[in-house]
């Protein structure tokens, strides 16, 4: 337990490597109620994400991580966040730097993973365990790098299979249906998103493709007659179902202009270490650590609709 009354335990860690030179990210994030002084329980937690308290990094935790290593002779070793790198301005055979990352001591650059010299910088992969000491990190174990976490994304079909089975493809034009879901009536729909009942692509993209089906949620209003103007416009596989109380593509665009006030700053600060925002209804933000600093102005925003996804996290339960 922290000082602060922060409960901690185990967090599993999943990362890649990378570094970063600059990156600008456009976030979505939906509508909370004001914090208020006297406010001191701690915020809901955005569906399926771990609880952002259990990633908070104080001084003198356990921490864990894998990336990409760079030792110079002469230098502190960094280690480097997985951050989006821009091509322009590369020069392929500069010797390989970071930002953001953080300084490691006590890392063995011949036990790196597909270790590389680039005039004398050691080069590799690793996954790192230390204690994190005035922004530090204090390296007690070394390991092979551990790869990220596949992203999961919805491919389900929420409707029943119509009698005849669904279409071949079911890629047929759907701008009349954009235009009706997105330009005339945004309040009342969900963004439209492709399932595919039969599973996702693989393989080559040449040659018949997997059957599609439109999926279309209904905000406000009746799905069934909502579905038959749909059917209508377009000609392909379609799936309508009702999504009441779920933010429509109306309400995602005002928040999105609401909230971006309050993230903006915080991504323009190259100390917070944020790389990238994104997602729709809960939205996954890409940062080197969640500090208690950080921890407490991402709160502000909102812990209900924010997923925290650092990059070096707590390991130890204190």
């Amino acid at each position: 337990m922290t000082n602060d009354g922060r409960a901690r335990w185990p967090v599993v860690v999943a990362a890649g490597a990378g570094t970063l030179v600059a990156l600008v990210a456009v976030v979505l994030v939906v509508n909370r109620p004001p914090d208020t002084p006297q406010e001191e329980a701690a915020p809901p937690v955005a569906s399926g994400a771990a609880d952002p308290v259990a990633m908070v990094v104080d001084d003198g935790d356990t921490v864990e991580a894998s990336g990409q290593v760079i030792a110079a002779p002469g230098k502190p070793a960094r280690f480097c966040a997985p951050a989006p790198v821009p091509a322009i301005g590369r020069i392929d055979d500069a010797p390989p730097a970071c930002s953001p990352g953080i300084d490691v001591t006590g890392v063995d650059p011949a036990k790196l993973t597909g270790a590389t010299v680039v005039k004398g910088v050691t080069v590799g992969q690793a996954r790192l365990r230390g204690t994190w000491r005035a922004g530090v990190l204090q390296v007690t174990d070394q390991g092979p790098p551990v790869s990220p976490t596949a992203a999961e994304f919805d491919d389900t079909v929420p409707c029943p299979t119509p009698k005849g089975g669904w279409k071949p493809g079911g890629g047929a034009d759907h701008n009349a249906m954009h235009q009706y879901i997105y330009e005339q009536h945004p309040d009342r729909f969900r963004p439209l998103r492709v399932a595919h009942p039969d599973g996702p692509p693989t393989g080559v993209t040449t040659g018949p493709q997997p059957t599609e089906v439109t999926v279309v949620e209904v905000v406000t209003g009746d799905p069934a007659k909502e579905e038959q103007q749909l059917r209508k416009l377009f000609d392909g596989n379609l799936c309508v179902v009702a999504a009441p109380g779920r933010p429509s593509i109306a309400r995602q665009e005002q928040l999105r202009e609401q909230v971006t006030a309050g993230l903006d700053p915080l991504m323009s600060d190259p100390v917070n270490g944020i790389w990238s925002v994104g997602g729709d209804d809960e939205f996954t933000v890409g940062l080197m650590m969640l500090t208690p600093k950080l921890y407490d102005q991402l709160r502000v925003i909102g812990f209900d609709l924010l997923r925290p996804e650092p990059w070096l996290r707590p390991t130890t339960q204190r």
